[in-house]
């Protein structure tokens, strides 16, 4: 097994930032060297488990600190800006698709945890027991070793590890498992509908069609069940898939417009200013200078392994 340095920002721009989108595990290990601020948002629910150093986090409209043997969880299309305060800032990164987790079984009626938490909850996931934070990082090495590799029984065991991180996430936040309810199950196939089509037609006129409930139902159903309004997260996931298609290719306004699901671009462009606070040209700009300046560190490539 590599050691840890050799991993410490030993990847490719371009495949972080598919696993943001498209991947449904990814373990990074990645270091931050100067003070520096970024916004991201992605489909992915990201998991931080912090080793060294300190940092600020703004997700929606709540601010969270971080520092050693903290756990910081993001929610998947929140959007999320970081500002490092105490360098180096090293820590592990995990990013799953909540439609992965949803296919899990047990872990599927723990998705509240892989939610923004509450500002309350947040503070239960900083200065995590040692041997308890010890074993997370256990699991995440694990996790990215069994990702990295094809063959009989892989899927089984990234199941078992994630459904052990889950547990001990879940009885350090004391979440009780949520009500998989026949609303659940029919806002789960809306939500998914949604993460999947979100280019279509989303009005609550189609969506009634399409699931046979009464556009009030979905609304307030939606709201109890992900805690968001659903026009609301339509918004964010179209936002979220039109960051995601920026970052990755040359398009104009007015077709990456479209192809998110609006047709009005003036409409698209006040969405994503609301979401991003700058708009797509401005967005896309910042973006290419910040990953210029990531510092990247390619070490003991061709040095002998130590096990961990």
């Amino acid at each position: 097994m590599k050691s840890a340095e050799w991993y410490l920002n030993n990847y490719k721009t371009e495949e972080l930032l598919a696993a943001f989108d498209r991947q449904d595990v990814c373990v990074s290990y990645s270091g931050n060297y100067r003070r520096s601020v970024l916004s991201q948002v992605h489909n992915s629910c990201e998991l931080l488990f912090v080793e060294k150093g300190r940092a600020e986090y703004q997700v929606n409209d709540e601010v969270y600190q971080v520092e050693q043997n903290t756990v910081l969880i993001i929610g998947a299309t929140d959007r999320h800006r970081f500002t490092f305060t105490e360098v180096p800032y090293i820590r592990y990164g995990l990013t799953v698709m909540p439609s992965f987790l949803q296919s899990l079984p047990i872990i599927n009626g723990y998705m509240n945890v892989y939610r923004t938490q509450s500002l309350r909850n947040h503070h239960k996931l900083i200065g995590i027991d040692d041997v308890i934070f010890g074993r997370m990082i256990q699991i995440l090495w694990q996790l990215r070793e069994e990702t990295q590799e094809t063959g009989a029984g892989r899927g089984d065991m990234v199941y078992a590890l994630m459904l052990e991180l889950t547990v001990i996430l879940k009885r350090l936040l004391n979440l009780e498992s949520q009500n998989t309810s026949e609303a659940y199950k029919s806002m789960n196939e809306i939500k998914n509908h949604i993460d999947l089509c979100y280019g279509g037609d989303l009005s609550l006129g189609e969506l009634s069609r399409r699931f046979f409930l009464q556009p009030n139902t979905i609304s307030k159903n939606f709201r109890k069940v992900w805690g968001k309004n659903i026009n609301q997260y339509i918004n964010s996931v179209r936002i979220t898939n039109a960051v995601r298609i920026l970052e990755s290719e040359e398009i104009g306004i007015t077709e990456l417009s479209e192809m998110v699901g609006y047709s009005n671009v003036n409409t698209f462009l006040r969405q994503f200013r609301e979401k991003m606070d700058v708009s797509p040209l401005q967005y896309k700009k910042r973006m290419k200078q910040a990953m210029a300046d990531i510092d990247t560190r390619q070490l003991f490539e061709n040095e002998d392994t130590v096990e961990r």
